[in-house]
């Protein structure tokens, strides 16, 4: 019963950590302030493409984080997105090299970084112009 248990509690502990979204903290520092994110990891192709599809809604802290394994050209596109979004696209130091305001839900319009980064936040709409997030700001996370 006890060996029971132990594998109950092992699947248990697995399957918390694989739906616990938000644990991954994301500061963005800006020339007045730094800005606190709770973003979920994006790291691998599969969720790479599916991002934040078929979300309803998400809170105003909240966030996701793309990470690439390479810099290179990275485009968007908020096929099955429901929820408008800001883009920020960050090169391998931290520093955002393009910005992406109010990407509108269910648009297939391709969305492109004209120079090669690492990483792309994806914030609710709005987020950048509430916060005066702009280019050569910095991420921390």
């Amino acid at each position: 019963m006890k060996f029971k248990f132990t594998l109950w509690g092992i699947f248990c502990f697995f399957l918390l950590c694989s739906i616990t979204s938000f644990a991954n903290t994301l500061s963005i520092l800006t020339q007045q302030k730094k800005i606190n994110y709770f973003v979920e990891i994006a790291d691998t192709p599969r969720l790479q493409r599916k991002g934040l599809m078929y979300r309803q809604s998400m809170p105003k802290d909240h966030g996701m984080l793309f990470i690439f394994d390479e810099k290179k050209p990275i485009s968007m596109w908020m096929k099955n997105t429901y929820i408008p979004l800001d883009m920020l696209f960050v090169d391998e130091k931290g520093i955002i090299q393009h910005i992406h305001e109010n990407a509108h839900p269910l648009d297939e319009t391709i969305i492109t970084c004209p120079i090669p980064v690492k990483y792309v936040i994806e914030l609710n709409a709005g987020q950048i112009k509430t916060n005066d997030i702009h280019l050569g700001d910095t991420i921390n996370f």
